[in-house]
This record gives C-alpha cells, structure tokens and sequence, in this order.
C-alpha cells in the first residue's frame, strides 16, 4: 500500500511538471529558479551550454560543470611560449578556473596575448563572464560525458587543458582516441572554454 502510494506522488508530480514545462520541456528545471534548478549530465546549462559534470553536492562554490557551446569553440591557439615554465597548475577536477587564473596573470606580466587560456577568461557568454580553459581531468569529463554520447560539437583532434606539463608542454586530450598526453605549448589546438556554478 505504502509502494502505491509513492508511484501515485511520484506521477502526481511528474504530470504537474508537465504542465508547466509546456508539455514535454526538461521536467522541474524549467519552473525553478536557476539558482534552485538540479541539472543532469547533457542538460543545457544556465549560460547555453552542457553539463558534463555533477558532483554530489554544492560545495567550494559549485556543483557543476559547463562546457559552452561549440559556437564558441577555438581553432588553432597556442598555450603559451615553448621552453618557458609558468606552474602551480594542477590536473585534478575543480583546479580548471584556479589554473586558468595563473596561467593568465603569468601571459599578461609578459605581453603574451591571445593564448588559450586567454580567449576563455576573456569569454562572455549567455550573460557570463566566468569561463575558464578546463584541467586536464575536467577535459577528459567532457570527452566522456559530452563527446562519446554525441552531443557539444566537439572534433576528434587535439584540446588544450590549463594543466601545464613543464616548461615545453601542456597537457591536451586527442577525443577521438583518448589520447592525453603534453604537447609542446606553441603548437595550434582547439580550446573550448567551461565554467562552474
């Protein structure tokens, strides 16, 4: 009796969702103000993009992670100067905006323009302006969950991360082979920039 209970809630629920989700929208995260919205993997994010990454809960200033749109996306941008070493980035996922912060300050103290990192710090879009060039592991989220499923735009070739390798390479992800490995930093890539909320 109790089981029935919850699936009549639970279809209750879903049908007053529908209804003011125009009938067939993306659920309860049309009628929820962003700031309360739960977003899922490959849903469009508050600033146009994808969701590529959930964390289980809100903590350090975000749960989650935004790629932006393909629309945005760059072809052929450096890293930064080859044989010279910036540091303190890091890899891990939630160090992308931290890295992308050094490796900015770094470039514009030495009148380097127009690198990677650069272009997404420089990006506003959909209203927001806190884009940033992902980690090496965020990277890898975004070929895992965006990518493979077929959705953001993405080609197969060379990404830039804003983990840096050492004074030659950064390191960059291949999508189409799951290659990451760090190449050297004045060599063209791609780079698509992404945010945290």
């Amino acid at each position: 009796m109790k089981i029935n209970k919850i699936i009549l809630a639970v279809l209750i629920l879903n049908m007053i969702a529908l209804i003011f989700s125009g009938c067939g929208g993306s659920g309860l995260n049309t009628i929820l103000p962003p700031t309360d919205a739960a977003y899922a993997l490959r849903d469009i994010g508050p600033a146009g993009g994808l969701i590529f990454y959930v964390k289980s809960s809100y903590s350090n200033g975000w749960r989650y992670l935004e790629a932006a749109p393909a629309s945005t996306e760059w072809t052929g941008k450096e890293w930064g100067s080859y044989g010279t070493f910036i540091g303190g980035t890091e890899t891990g996922i939630g160090t992308g905006q931290s890295n992308t912060n050094t490796i900015v300050i770094w470039l514009n103290s030495h009148s380097e323009t127009d690198r990677a990192a650069q272009v997404c710090d420089a990006l506003v879009y959909g209203d927001y302006s806190d884009w940033f060039l992902p980690s090496k592991d965020e990277l890898n989220l975004m070929r895992k969950n965006l990518y493979l499923a077929g959705v953001g735009g993405f080609f197969g070739n060379y990404y830039w991360s804003s983990s840096e390798g050492d004074a030659y390479g950064a390191w960059t992800q291949v999508f189409s082979y799951n290659i990451q490995g760090s190449y050297d930093k004045n060599y063209g890539r791609l780079v698509r920039a992404v945010r945290a909320f």
